[in-house]
């Protein structure tokens, strides 16, 4: 129920354009500051992050100490992006990290990192592929 509620939450928190104030135009290629830490500090109404602006914000929230599945609600963001950036910025710990040589991605299962994760799934089907075509 609380995921449905979630996901409600998203969807209904899409807020409008709203211009700049000045005849300055924002570029979205760069951070804007003031609107990362209107977001962080819940000041409403909250204006729309681009990309750069929601990395962060998650990671300012995540340096205090706010649970991982709450800045995923409030940013509408998924929990792994989240956790990838953190391991980007060095938050994670080291027992959080890939296993293999010098991989700083954030782990994802058995040790491994997304990418090597896949890398050794597929190296296991073909494997597994060349097996039954000998037999």
């Amino acid at each position: 129920m609380s995921a449905l509620l979630s996901a409600a939450r998203c969807r209904a928190r899409r807020r409008p354009y709203n211009p700049p104030t000045t005849e300055v135009e924002f570029s979205t290629d760069t951070v804007d500051w003031i609107a990362v830490a209107r977001v962080v500090n819940e000041d409403r109404p909250l204006p729309e992050l681009n990309h750069a602006e929601l990395r962060e914000a998650a990671l300012e929230l995540r340096r205090r100490n706010m649970p991982r599945i709450e800045v995923s609600v409030y940013l509408c963001l998924y929990e792994r992006l989240i956790k990838e950036w953190e391991a980007e910025a060095g938050l994670l710990e080291p027992d959080q990290l890939c296993t293999r040589d010098g991989c700083r991605h954030a782990r994802a299962g058995r040790g491994l990192c997304v990418n090597h994760l896949e890398a050794d799934r597929k190296r296991r089907r073909a494997q597994s592929a060349g097996t039954a075509v000998a037999a």
